[in-house]
């Protein structure tokens, strides 16, 4: 079964779930409130008859924020299972997520948390050189393929022309606008884990927001529920405490293992350029511009790792890429 066809399946347990705490809950406020999140989560439900997986996509963070609404409006007891079958659905949506926007096989290239930010990752032998193109590519916009080199300097000015040009889609306005808003709503729980780290509030936001699709129950190392040590790459983290984690631990623990918090330049162009590091540079592999920070612009059009490994030429990323978000939020 696809992600996009578990979803709806997903949607209808959680469904069964909410109508089973409405009809045995005495709290007046809560029983509206569950109204009102199963209202909302029927009507997705409709809208995905068709089993679409952009229309998976873009409906997963409201399911998500419908059941985060049905938690917060638990008053009191009796429980009978009722938030641990949440926790369950929580963790079943993160699931699918992960599965919707599937990182490429290149995460081993990670720097552990003693590498500089800013350190050369190595290529394969089998790979070209760096800076070298592989032929046959179309360029996005009349703009030179994406160099197969891996470290800022010689990167540097290619973030700033791609940057310069990105624009968003209109078909994917509302998608952005949408992203833009959880963002702020995030904003002082990304500026608490930020400070402590001396890194922008909005570098936190927009990293959760690629992996975890703004869901507070995930590592932010790859998007694994919060309940255990991260099972994808990286695996075991957090290491320095036991589960289950914070959401700040978790992001904490992330930015540190990837060394971020020795990073002195936020320009704009450093930051495009940690994002990419974070998920990993396969795709400069294969000269193809990563939908991590271009998707929903006018700088991609396809081209995705569908699963470790497996790179569909063909397949579309259903996320709004980063540096849309960043455009968004400091121009």
């Amino acid at each position: 079964m696809t992600p996009a066809e578990q979803l709806p399946c997903e949607i209808g347990r959680a469904l069964l779930t909410l109508r089973r705490r409405r009809a045995s809950t005495h709290d007046v406020g809560e029983r509206d409130a569950l109204a009102q999140t199963i209202d909302a989560l029927e009507q997705q439900l409709t809208g995905l008859a068709a089993a679409d997986e952009l229309a998976a996509a873009a409906a997963l963070p409201d399911a998500q924020e419908a059941l985060e609404r049905a938690l917060a409006a638990v008053r009191r007891g009796p429980f009978d299972g009722y938030l641990r079958a949440l926790e369950a659905h929580f963790d079943d949506f993160a699931a699918i997520a992960a599965a919707l926007h599937a990182p490429p096989p290149a995460m081993p290239d990670r720097a552990p948390a003693a590498t500089a930010p800013s350190a050369p990752v190595s290529l394969s032998a089998a790979s070209p050189a760096p800076g070298a193109q592989p032929s046959g590519l179309t360029s996005p916009k009349g703009l030179p393929p994406p160099a197969r080199a891996t470290d800022f300097a010689s990167l540097q000015d290619e973030y700033a022309t791609w940057y310069a040009a990105c624009v968003v889609r209109p078909e994917c306005r509302k998608e952005l606008a949408y992203c833009v808003k959880r963002l702020h709503d995030g904003q002082a729980i990304y500026e608490e884990v930020g400070t402590q780290l001396t890194i922008p509030w909005l570098f936190v936001g927009i990293t959760h927001g690629m992996e975890c699709s703004f869901n507070f129950r995930c590592h932010m190392h790859n998007g694994d529920p919060l309940k255990g040590r991260t099972v994808n790459v990286p695996s075991g983290r957090p290491t320095s405490c036991e589960p289950p984690f914070t959401w700040a631990q978790s992001a904490t623990d992330a930015l540190i293992y990837m060394g971020y918090h020795e990073v002195s330049d936020w320009s704009p162009t450093h930051m495009l350029y940690l994002f990419e590091r974070y998920n990993g540079m396969g795709y400069r592999r294969r000269g193809v511009p990563t939908p991590y920070l271009w998707s929903f612009s006018n700088l991609y059009e396809k081209g995705k790792f569908v699963a470790d490994g497996r790179y569909d030429a063909q397949a579309v990323s259903r996320q709004c890429g980063a540096a849309l978000l960043l455009q968004a939020l400091i121009g």
